[in-house]
């Protein structure tokens, strides 16, 4: 009887051992809903999965309709949710989705050095690695800087900017209305009309145009031009992009927040520790999708707009609204 005890021990003991994954953790899945672009996001999932064993099953977003369509999706299955983590390439919408109860508390351990302003005061979300909001243009246009030089007469026809519609370029609008004012903005936005400035479908469009040379500056995102340089575009530069009142650019740092309802919470809290965590942080730097960590060590590298994310995110869709009315040309 003692043998066959021992034996049952040791068959449920080897049962537990064989059904435990690399580093101790358990068999799963987590579902992500991602606007990080695939062929960064990718080895950093799998480099999750390898380390714990969970599946990682991740929706990406297309470029035409960047963010706003997971956005949208979210909303929608709020009731039902599908997704487990929101790992966001920007904030605001974020923090809109936090704010319409889409988002459930959870402290991160990870994140215990972030900056409080780099943080939801309810834990909702956390932001990571950020970008830059950039002006990138050819060196045939000369040396810009300012989001003014898009009005500038010299490149009218020619400068351009993503849909405001979507993407970062959404904030980087509504941040206009914060600093400026909505008189202010709008008059700006009636300029922008006047000198002809195209919309193209996403951030990544507008570097390639100017590339082409069809267009000569534009507004987009620090890792939208280091990829084209990548990839060979030739004549190509880009500014941290200020304003005449302020010179600091835009950052927009990634965030990543739990879904309220998520039905692999467990694993999900894993898989935003590991998002969160300094490693993946400088994967994102090193893999030159991000410009800095918000954890301050770069502060200094790039003057950076001081400015409050959730200001701007209250008011990005009415700023979004006015702008596409006046660069639609329905005004």
């Amino acid at each position: 009887m003692r043998i066959v005890c021992s034996l049952v021990c040791l068959l449920w003991f080897s049962g537990i051992c064989c059904d435990r994954k690399p580093d101790g953790a358990s068999a799963g899945e987590v579902v992500v809903y991602t606007s990080v672009d695939e062929p960064v996001a990718r080895p950093i999932l799998d480099e999750f999965t390898k380390k714990t064993g969970i599946k990682v099953i991740a929706k990406f977003d297309a470029e035409a309709s960047k963010t706003a369509g997971l956005v949208q999706m979210l909303r929608a299955e709020k009731d039902n949710p599908r997704a487990d983590v929101f790992w966001n390439n920007e904030i605001f919408h974020t923090i809109n989705l936090a704010e319409e109860g889409v988002l459930a508390e959870y402290s991160s351990p990870a994140a215990a050095d972030v900056p409080a302003h780099f943080k939801d005061p309810k834990n909702r979300w956390t932001a990571s690695a950020t970008r830059i909001r950039v002006i990138c243009f050819s060196p045939r246009a000369g040396e810009v800087g300012r989001v003014e030089d898009l009005a500038d007469p010299k490149h009218k026809g020619r400068a351009c900017m993503a849909n405001p519609a979507f993407g970062t370029t959404s904030g980087h609008l509504a941040s206009w209305f914060v600093l400026w004012g909505e008189n202010e903005a709008t008059e700006f936005l009636r300029k922008l009309k006047a000198n002809d400035v195209k919309l193209l479908g996403g951030n990544s469009e507008v570097v390639k145009q100017i590339a082409a040379g069809t267009m000569s500056v534009g507004l987009t995102d620090n890792d939208d031009v280091d990829a084209a340089i990548r990839e060979g575009a030739k004549d190509l530069k880009w500014s941290a992009v200020g304003t005449r009142k302020d010179p600091g650019t835009l950052a927009i740092p990634c965030t990543v927040g739990l879904v309220k309802g998520a039905k692999n919470d467990a694993a999900a809290k894993k898989l935003i520790d590991y998002l969160l965590s300094r490693e993946v942080e400088d994967k994102l730097i090193a893999g030159k999708f991000a410009k800095m960590s918000v954890r301050g060590d770069a502060a200094g590298a790039v003057p950076l707009l001081k400015i409050d994310y959730r200001e701007v995110a209250k008011m990005m869709p009415r700023a979004v609204e006015i702008a596409r009315k006046i660069l639609e040309g329905r005004e």
